[in-house]
């Protein structure tokens, strides 16, 4: 049987934005805040319940701020507020502190992970996984192919997970902890996909008791902006933990712990880094309920522990942090969210208001999980480009595969190309695939990198000679 081709030729746009815009849009459970305008603006479409029982959600937006979709640890909706294309059934738990996390492939534009942690209830059975969504089906709302869906990564991971940009500027580190352990796992995504796992062993066994409870999950994990430090809390148990460490965010090593808290009768829930990676707040749940800060800058054991300060008492026990694109930090309080406004400064400087800005809805547990230097690197998705007529010759891709399902060639075949143009071909994956500037070429057996031709969709950039770009979509249907 011939191979079916669908072609779509697609106007390109290379005038990206450069400001840092993905994480403009929060939705959690309740309601949802927008970023874009400079100023939270609360959101009342979002399709998250409003229910206690939510914690972990996650957002992401484009490079100019629109939203493509948003999760739970179990379901993920498109902009439209519908549920994405297969994209129910995700093995989270919703209760779990921080039980999605969304990370775009490396240099890709519409592949993104949506990794899931189970929690404590199912005492973390269906461990770390991740599902691939792909912006670029159902019309470009996005969708999960089955084969990419809840692919198992590491048993009887916590209720913790955090990302942050790797060294290098493009690839992206994701950390969790493994319970029933003193290990983090490190895992570095790249254009490839998964393609390391470093393993740290320091710090407090979890649980900090030592004992089977799989109760002592709660509380949130987070890496500062610039990638340097990492820091955990825990909330329920009497034997908590309050630490901060050294992460290496060129080889995904953690080390040097710091016991922020030699009482360990306190609880704490939340944890967030200052924008200039200078301060670490913590929200306490035990006794006063209280916000603590921590002054890192000296580098200093014992002066960082020493340095805590009260920076606020609260009558509602304040629960998750998240820093938000403005500079500021959010706080989960009550239905007017707590935010400290300068949270560089030093101590009462920091200008913690209370009650602040009002969500007018369900007390949420906690807000979106994100990489809080907010450096993504994902541009314009599938969504942000037009349909126009091409001025060029069709790319022809014949009689790919036989009758009987054997490959008869593995080969892209190009013809007519406009002289003095480059023709891109990439996979599924955003890997490159092909490239030319060949009027007549065929790559026959394998291609670029190493890819046979298969079945699936394929996407094109094409620079023409005038360096005019155009994108569009190969389709091969065995």
């Amino acid at each position: 049987m011939k191979a079916s081709v669908t072609i779509l030729f697609l106007f390109f746009s290379i005038n990206f934005l450069f400001a840092q815009k993905q994480g403009n849009i929060w939705y959690f459970a309740g309601n949802g805040i927008d970023f874009n305008s400079g100023s939270p603006v609360l959101l009342t479409d979002g399709q998250i319940p409003g229910s206690s029982n939510i914690e972990g959600t996650a957002s992401i937006s484009d490079s100019a701020g629109n939203l493509l979709f948003y999760a739970t640890a179990t379901t993920i909706w498109n902009k439209n507020h519908q549920i994405m294309q297969n994209g129910s059934g995700l093995l989270g738990g919703e209760s779990s502190t921080q039980g999605v996390f969304i990370a775009p492939l490396p240099k890709s534009n519409s592949i993104f992970y949506v990794f899931t942690l189970d929690e404590m209830q199912g005492c973390f059975q269906n461990g770390l996984r991740y599902s691939i969504v792909n912006m670029c089906n159902d019309d470009s709302l996005g969708g999960i192919d089955n084969s990419n869906k809840n692919i198992f990564l590491l048993d009887s991971a916590g209720e913790k997970m955090a990302g942050t940009s790797h060294a290098n500027g493009t690839d992206i580190w994701l950390v969790v902890h493994k319970y029933f352990s003193d290990a983090f796992y490190s895992y570095l995504i790249t254009e490839n996909g998964i393609s390391d796992t470093v393993i740290s062993h320091i710090g407090s066994y979890h649980p900090a008791d030592s004992s089977t409870a799989c109760d002592q999950a709660i509380g949130q994990m987070k890496i500062s902006p610039d990638g340097s430090k990492l820091a955990l809390v825990n909330a329920n148990t009497n034997v908590s933990i309050a630490e901060l460490f050294d992460f290496n965010n060129n080889t995904g090593v953690i080390s040097n712990k710091v016991n922020l808290q030699p009482d360990t009768s306190l609880r704490y829930y939340g944890v967030s880094f200052s924008s200039d990676n200078s301060k670490l707040y913590v929200s306490k749940l035990t006794g006063s309920y209280e916000i603590y800060q921590y002054d890192l800058s000296s580098g200093i054991r014992a002066t960082i522990v020493s340095s805590k300060t009260s920076v606020h008492i609260t009558g509602e026990p304040p629960m998750a942090m998240q820093l938000a694109p403005d500079g500021k930090i959010y706080i989960v309080s009550s239905i007017y969210l707590d935010v400290i406004s300068f949270p560089n400064n030093t101590g009462l400087a920091c200008g913690y208001i209370s009650p602040g800005f009002n969500i007018n809805g369900t007390l949420p547990y906690s807000f979106p999980n994100f990489i809080d230097s907010y450096k993504y690197h994902n541009q314009l998705a599938c969504t942000d480009y037009v349909a126009v007529v091409p001025p060029v010759e069709e790319l022809i891709i014949p009689n790919i595969f036989s009758p009987n399902g054997d490959d008869i060639n593995d080969a892209f075949i190009i013809e007519n190309l406009p002289e003095g143009s480059l023709i891109q071909i990439y996979n599924r994956w955003g890997v490159l695939i092909l490239e030319s500037d060949s009027p007549d070429v065929s790559w026959e057996g394998h291609t670029k990198g190493g890819s046979e031709v298969s079945s699936g969709v394929y996407y094109y950039i094409m620079t023409l000679p005038d360096g005019e770009r155009k994108k569009g979509f190969i389709e091969v249907i065995r």
